[in-house]
């Protein structure tokens, strides 16, 4: 068994485990640290797996040596298919029925009460960020800065974004089965869209790492997701079928991210192809 399998085994097999464990604590506890300490769960391991299997290499990517614009690409991709997504199915659906001034309230409870909503937006803007980054770091760190780089060596690119994305979205099922995420679909509907869903998203996370080198651009992409449709779209949404249509499940989510990943895909393909033309040109040139 080759090294790279050998670690993507040892990998998945401890996330995976560790992960449920923490899981069914949160679904029969309640205690929100949990949460943390699950996000975090991949990335621990991934860096364990790094030391131990590519002690010589920097498997993880974890470096600010990135080109800008992947940065603004992690800025700004999720911005575009959440925000489209969420005005198209408010559109038709009359939401939100309250304005952003709702927003503190439905955050903060009875702490929130009264203070604007374009203030609130204002000043929780960076903190949220800024945390959404230390809890997204801790995926990011497991399943594109260590898993992908490893399984697209092992299984070329198309397979390494389907299994990541396919085990990506598994990983959270526990927690929707047991009603602490993403528990206002359907179960049976809401499991197949969210796996339809992060697999497509990972062909988008995974390209950002590929091309970049870096696992900083994905830690961004994954981090703007959480803060924009957690703490400030999804609490606007106040029609009970607006998860079907925008969001991790929602139907017009899907097709926006459909239509970025089949872009990022051909983009993707004419990147690795000007590679291998230089990389042929410098070694027909030696």
């Amino acid at each position: 068994m080759s090294k790279e399998k050998k670690s993507l085994i040892v990998f998945y097999s401890i996330t995976l485990s560790v992960s449920l464990v923490v899981e069914l604590l949160y679904i029969f506890t309640g205690l929100s640290i949990l949460t943390t300490v699950l996000m975090w769960v991949p990335g621990i391991t991934g860096i364990v797996c790094s030391k131990k299997f590519f002690p010589k290499e920097k498997t993880l990517g974890f470096t600010f040596k990135v080109r800008p614009v992947y940065i603004i690409a992690g800025i700004f991709i999720p911005v575009i298919y959440l925000v489209v997504s969420y005005v198209w199915a408010w559109s038709h659906l009359k939401d939100p029925t309250t304005g952003i001034d709702s927003l503190p309230a439905s955050t903060l409870g009875e702490m929130g009460a009264g203070i604007p909503g374009g203030v609130y937006i204002a000043v929780s803007l960076i903190p949220m960020f800024i945390f959404s980054v230390l809890s997204a770091a801790g995926e990011e760190l497991g399943w594109r800065g260590f898993a992908y780089p490893v399984l697209e060596k092992e299984f070329g690119s198309v397979k390494a974004v389907i299994i990541n994305g396919l085990i990506w979205a598994v990983w959270h099922l526990p927690l929707m089965i047991g009603g602490k995420y993403q528990s206002d679909v359907n179960l049976p509907i809401g499991i197949v869209t969210f796996i339809v869903m992060l697999t497509m998203m990972s062909a988008i996370y995974c390209w950002t790492r590929s091309v970049s080198g870096s696992v900083i651009p994905a830690i961004t992409l994954h981090a703007v997701h959480n803060e924009l449709d957690q703490i400030y779209l999804q609490p606007l949404s106040t029609n009970a079928k607006a998860p079907y249509f925008a969001g991790e499940q929602g139907l017009y989510t899907m097709v926006v991210v459909a239509v970025i990943a089949v872009i990022v895909v051909n983009i993707w393909k004419k990147q690795k192809l000007k590679k291998d033309l230089e990389e042929n040109k410098r070694c027909s040139e030696r």
